[in-house]
């Protein structure tokens, strides 16, 4: 009777805390990585990341309306460009898109988990604006972009 009672114990123990317990892999939320967006800058905190999801949480503290991309490369002078002086995003390859965040409105916060596998991204703002007096301003020609590293 002993022995049963034991092995009764030990099955409701592991049942517990075993059994039932969800993993932490499971809950873990993904590190978050702040970045602002400022004429015409892209700041983050550091330009080292690690790989695999980060929850980008970028904040629109400028004037102006701005989009947030992420594309796989180290130079950003090395993208294609339009006439206008802003990244040509369909000539750049599927593989190397990581994703975007559209509209962000001025004063106004977005956020969205990205997957980066170990290697150089560049963070941009591809908004093309029309002034008053009709000159065109690309964000991106105008310097808005960084480069970090997933690793």
């Amino acid at each position: 009777m002993r022995i049963r009672s034991l092995v009764l114990a030990t099955m409701v123990v592991v049942a517990v805390t075993g059994g039932f317990t969800p993993s932490l892999a499971a809950t873990a939320k993904p590190p978050k990585q702040k970045v602002e967006l400022i004429e015409f800058q892209v700041n983050l905190a550091g330009q080292y990341i690690a790989k695999g999801k980060s929850n980008f949480v970028v904040k629109n503290a400028g004037t102006e309306t701005h989009e947030f991309v992420i594309v796989r490369g180290a130079d950003p002078a090395a993208l294609p460009t339009k006439a206008d002086g802003s990244v040509d995003e369909e000539q750049i390859k599927k593989s190397d898109q990581v994703g975007e965040l559209e509209n962000i409105k001025k004063g106004k916060t977005k956020s969205k988990t990205f997957k980066l596998s170990a290697g150089p991204y560049i963070l941009l703002c591809n908004t093309v604006d029309t002034e008053e007096d009709g000159t065109v301003v690309s964000h991106f020609a105008r310097g808005m972009s960084t480069v970090i590293n997933a690793s």
